[in-house]
């Protein structure tokens, strides 16, 4: 039986952006927003083709599965770097969040009865590059776009059924976004936001290559802090 395919270029790449990204803001670290943010949404498994039921060796025939969207759930906390010699148009938004993801699927595409899920959690780390358009000063809303890499270490991994998947997995990948930021009233220093995020993971879970998505709308307080 082979062995399950590594993915360590994506991981280096992964690595290499966030340095150059956290590079590029180190002039401006005294000008900083804090944040929090939660939010809720879904999280499924990409093959290529198709899921697979595991045992199964390479030499085999292993009915495949369409696979199904399970609930998931992001917390967590950031900060916003503005870039130097921007106007606050740019930054990086650098945070670490626990993420939910996972997958399911019911039944086999021959019709065969079968069924399997993965449910995972992750503390994850990113560091996006945060555009801001359509902001005319501190005291009206703004469109929030943001873009860049993040890396997952693995909090804990349930099984169920034989989908062949893996557990213990570092997972790493690209997120990108957009949302409207609002200040609160009384002071420019504090606002809300409403975000969805789409997070494509790119580490391999098993043989199958099955990779993780993550699609979610979630909410947010920021406060200038710098």
């Amino acid at each position: 039986m082979g062995h399950p395919p590594t993915t360590v270029g994506p991981v280096r790449g992964v690595v290499l952006v966030s340095v150059i990204l956290l590079a590029t803001a180190a002039p401006a670290a005294g000008q900083t927003t804090l944040g929090l943010r939660a939010g809720v949404g879904s999280a499924w498994l990409v093959v290529p083709g198709s899921v697979h039921f595991g045992p199964c060796l390479p030499d085999e025939h292993c009915p495949p599965a369409a696979p199904e969207a399970v609930r998931g759930l992001a917390f967590g906390a950031d900060l916003d770097v503005p870039v130097s010699d921007s106007g606050g148009v740019f930054g990086l938004r650098i945070g670490a969040a626990y993420t939910e993801k996972g997958g399911a699927v019911s039944r086999h595409a021959s019709g065969e009865p079968g069924a399997g899920a993965l449910s995972t959690s992750y503390l994850q780390f990113s560091v996006l590059l945060r555009a801001r358009a359509f902001r005319t000063s501190d005291r009206v809303p703004s469109l929030v776009c943001m873009v860049g890499p993040w890396v997952g270490s693995q909090l804990s991994c349930e099984k169920e059924g034989d989908l062949a998947a893996n557990c213990e997995v570092t997972d790493a990948g690209v997120a990108v976004g957009a949302g409207v930021e609002i200040p609160l009233p009384g002071g420019s220093r504090a606002s809300v936001g409403l975000e969805g995020m789409y997070y494509r993971g790119l580490r391999e879970h098993s043989q199958w290559l099955e990779t993780t998505r993550f699609a979610a709308m979630q909410v947010g307080f920021a406060y200038k802090v710098g």
